[in-house]
């Protein structure tokens, strides 16, 4: 594409399918920048701005060129900086209301000349990645900064996979969009599958782009570059069969499973139950990072002890904990020996919780707990991130629901890696790419737009497991 032209314009766009470089051309942009402001670069998801930063690392491009954020987190710091009635702001432990709540402002702050003022001091450009997850608030603010700077967007309508709990989400077909398509580019190459050395992939999975978009069934016999096993919903739980066998081969080399449900995270914790070798992807605005940590700051004395063991029998399957411990977070008494041993080593890090409180105490009780023998943790990135907070609340002399939200605030900046062998969503893998790709009860997506998704987080190799090859994602 053309980066001068597309810098020059006030307002310009480039719609492009997944795997197809729009992340690659903002690295592309950065690095042709002669400017001596930033550009503002804004994405929806922390993994969104993980995939980016990889790219701009790659490139050597100074973070000095670039503010990379999300565009809900630079919202609320809008609001945070500007807002007169501060305490009006919602609290961060209902994030879905907070960020409604920051858009919404942000709207009525970036009105004010004033601001931008500020905004053309600091920036030359903005450019928001995966536009199509636009709420229509979101545009709105986008447009209100459109108006300070120059302001160029990417996207793909087929990817618009967010929902904004019950908040419309942007249609590129609004007459709002008339002065970016004005200066519309184009990009034709789906280099994701070129560079990974299976072109035809990118190929066929155009292909399956079209149908979708027409309304079309998507048989997978007919794409060679696909691999199927069939297989049912619980087939990966049962011994010897060739779901199982399947999926134990391929979690031999570093491989990302998509499971079709992304409501609920039950399903995926059953799955890692049969393959522990597997991590469970986590969202960082999980409501159960909010829940414990409030927990935590709330009780002491046995109260605290029993809501521990409580939140690691969430975190692993109850009957090795219960094995232990009693409802009431009280140790059973063993006959053992070597028994005795490991439940007094346990008493004292519980005594010494109950009698002094304190966030390092909790951790050292967890770390005992979860060493008992046969207790598995199944939310390993969590029970580490829950560890890691409540740590650096005891450092810092803050509550964990405040250094939670420290957390938080700076993991949306930065992104997070996602580890590999790793089972997640459509919505916790979207903007990432990955060599190896197993997507689970491909027949149950009723969605065009996530089966999509799921479909082109490859680059090289791509297994589905369904028990239908012929599948119709169109909600009845």
């Amino acid at each position: 594409m053309d980066i001068g032209s597309f810098l020059a314009a006030n307002k310009s766009m480039v719609i492009a399918p997944a795997g197809y470089g729009k992340t690659y051309t903002i690295a592309e942009i950065l690095s042709a920048y002669k400017g001596k402001k930033k550009i503002l670069v804004l994405t929806h998801t922390h993994a969104g701005i993980a995939s980016l930063k990889e790219k701009f690392i790659s490139k050597r491009i100074p973070s000095s060129l670039y503010q990379l954020d999300t565009i809900c987190s630079f919202a609320l710091n809008l609001t945070k900086t500007y807002h007169i009635n501060k305490d009006e702001i919602p609290s961060e432990n209902d994030v879905n209301t907070m960020f409604k709540y920051a858009v919404e402002h942000a709207i009525l702050i970036l009105k004010a000349n004033p601001i931008k003022c500020l905004l053309r001091a600091k920036y030359d450009h903005l450019i928001v990645d995966e536009y199509q997850d636009c709420s229509v608030a979101q545009h709105l603010m986008i447009l209100e900064m459109a108006n300070a700077i120059k302001t160029h967007i990417l996207g793909d309508p087929l990817q618009g996979i967010f929902g904004f709990k019950g908040q419309p989400i942007v249609n590129f077909e609004d007459s709002s969009f008339d002065p970016f398509k004005s200066n519309q580019q184009a990009l034709d190459t789906p280099w994701r599958w070129i560079n990974a050395g299976n072109p035809q992939l990118g190929k066929d999975l155009d292909k399956i782009r079209k149908k979708l978009i027409a309304g079309e069934d998507i048989d997978l016999r007919d794409y060679n570059t696909i691999e199927i096993t069939i297989g049912s919903n619980n087939d990966y739980a049962i011994p010897h069969s060739d779901c199982k066998k399947t999926i134990f081969a391929e979690l031999r080399k570093d491989t990302i499973i998509i499971h079709s449900n992304s409501t609920s995270i039950n399903p995926r914790k059953s799955v890692v139950k049969q393959y522990p070798q597997l991590q469970l992807m986590e969202s960082i605005d999980d409501k159960d990072y909010y829940k414990w940590c409030q927990t935590f700051d709330n009780i002491s004395g046995q109260t605290l002890i029993a809501a521990v063991v409580n939140m690691l029998r969430s975190l692993s399957s109850n009957t090795p904990v219960n094995n232990w411990i009693k409802e009431d977070g009280t140790l059973k008494r063993k006959q053992k020996t070597e028994d005795q041993e490991i439940t007094k080593s346990i008493s004292i890090f519980a005594n010494n919780l109950s009698h002094k409180k304190s966030y390092k105490a909790i951790v050292s009780l967890m770390n005992a707990i979860q060493n008992i023998p046969g207790i598995t943790i199944y939310r390993k990135v969590f029970y580490k991130d829950i560890c890691h907070i409540l740590i650096e609340a005891d450092v810092l002399g803050i509550t964990a629901s405040e250094a939670l939200l420290r957390n938080r605030n700076i993991t949306r900046r930065k992104g997070r890696e996602v580890l590999k062998r790793s089972i997640g969503t459509t919505l916790l893998t979207k903007g990432l790419e990955f060599d190896n790709v197993v997507i689970l009860n491909a027949q149950d997506f009723n969605d065009p737009k996530h089966l999509y998704v799921a479909l082109t987080r490859c680059s090289k190799r791509l297994l589905v497991i369904t028990d239908n090859p012929i599948l119709h994602p169109y909600a009845i």
